[in-house]
């Protein structure tokens, strides 16, 4: 009988595989952390390991770098998850030994037991073109049903969770240990939504995971910015989930985005940032190549820059909110500027939201996706826009879905009335 080692922190994932794997004839070990998870390997000396790379203690890439110091991807295969966004950490995990890098959000249990069965009957050879690797859809209608009545029996804990998490980080944003718990909490959302089918939502908590995620390695400072764009996705994953029903009868959605920056670094910077999240972007580098380009097209997003040297971002957001076509768009003004009077003054002149540059590829990615995915909805008359009120609540609190995301004191709220 052959043995499997599960590496992963979040217990519902794992006793999902434990439980297929087992069905299937598997001998099962599960480690919750990467410590735990070398004394198994030592101890028990799997014939597959199944690593999920985020996890909370040991970087899930140093779990496998001491496995392949002791084991070769010939005799042992690792197949390991990873998040889609994190381009980086399939980069690595591809370079330090992984057999097969591979996404929760896009296997199913039943999949990924396929998956390792064909492994063990004949060795995967390790792909010569590092990537992602996406398994074709099936159809489980009853095993998703289940999915999607446990995510909906969680999620308004979830939520809750994420927003008093929130709150705690907006009172001590240097606190460290607030963007852990923070980044903990979101970490499981994405594979559940994806279990239950529901991939709009799926999709944006694996950003907002993978934001987090790049936030705790990289010890970023957490700017009011990055609170907001932190309240904004939460705000999203709300939203999504109260009107999932209407939200998945227009999905997929591609979403036509604009950037607009003089400066070709920064318009090919924002385009790649939101490459990360599967967006594609026009780039124009004036702002009359703006008007011209929106003269005879629409767009669902428009990122401006303000110090332009014909007209500033400021007066043409005014000339765009002048017109039928772009009085709703959502804007994101790019600024080297990041006090208060010039978020004040974007506010004022129209803007949806405001990023001070250098910023971080993931928070500009975020931001983006958290306007395109409640855009084609928000004004559909059988969807409600989110406020943090229940349908018919006449101004009480959601208390299914907890107290709404904290927005920085010394912030101007960047969501527009439409």
């Amino acid at each position: 009988m052959k043995r499997v080692l599960i590496i992963e922190d979040d217990p519902f994932v794992a006793g999902l595989y434990r439980s297929e794997l087992t069905e299937a004839g598997f001998t099962v070990d599960v480690a919750s952390t990467g410590d735990s998870a070398m004394e198994l390997f030592n101890s028990q000396r799997p014939d597959l390991v199944l690593l999920d790379l985020m996890l909370p203690d040991i970087n899930g890439l140093e779990v496998l770098e001491r496995i392949r110091s002791t084991a070769d991807p010939r005799d042992l295969p690792v197949l390991v998850f990873t998040n889609a966004y994190l381009g980086g950490m399939v980069q690595q995990a591809w370079e330090l030994g992984a057999n097969l890098v591979l996404t929760k959000t896009g296997h199913t249990p039943k999949q990924m037991v396929q998956l390792i069965e064909d492994t063990l009957k004949e060795p995967r050879p390790r792909d010569p073109v590092p990537g992602v690797h996406t398994a074709p859809s099936e159809s489980t209608s009853a095993q998703t049903a289940w999915f999607r009545t446990k995510f909906f029996q969680a999620a308004p804990r979830t939520r809750f969770a994420l927003k008093r998490t929130l709150r705690a980080l907006a009172t001590d944003p240097t606190n460290q240990g607030n963007i852990h718990q923070l980044y903990a909490k979101a970490h499981p959302f994405a594979s559940m939504a994806a279990l239950a089918g529901l991939q709009p939502v799926a999709r944006m908590a694996e950003a907002f995971e993978g934001f987090l995620k790049e936030l705790v390695d990289k010890r970023a400072p957490i700017t009011p910015s990055v609170l907001l764009t932190i309240a904004h996705a939460i705000e999203t994953l709300d939203f999504l989930v109260e009107n999932h029903e209407v939200v998945a009868l227009h999905h997929p959605y591609s979403p036509r985005i604009l950037v607009v920056d003089d400066d070709a670094f920064v318009g090919q910077a924002v385009c790649a940032a939101l490459e990360k999240v599967n967006l594609k972007a026009v780039w124009v580098d004036s702002p009359a190549g703006a008007l011209q380009r929106l003269a005879g097209d629409s767009f669902d997003l428009i990122f401006l820059d303000i110090e332009m040297s014909e007209i500033n971002g400021y007066e043409l957001c005014s000339i765009l909110r002048g017109t039928p076509t772009h009085q709703e768009t959502p804007i994101v003004f790019l600024s080297m500027h990041a006090d208060h009077e010039h978020r004040v003054k974007s506010a004022r002149c129209g803007g949806d939201d405001y990023i001070s540059k250098p910023f971080l590829y993931m928070e500009l990615a975020v931001k983006a996706l958290s306007l395109v995915l409640r855009g084609p909805w928000e004004n559909v008359g059988s969807v409600r826009r989110f406020t943090g009120e229940a349908p018919g609540s006449n101004g009480e609190t959601d208390t299914a879905s907890g107290p709404a995301p904290v927005v920085p004191a010394d912030e101007p709220s960047m969501t527009r009335s439409r």
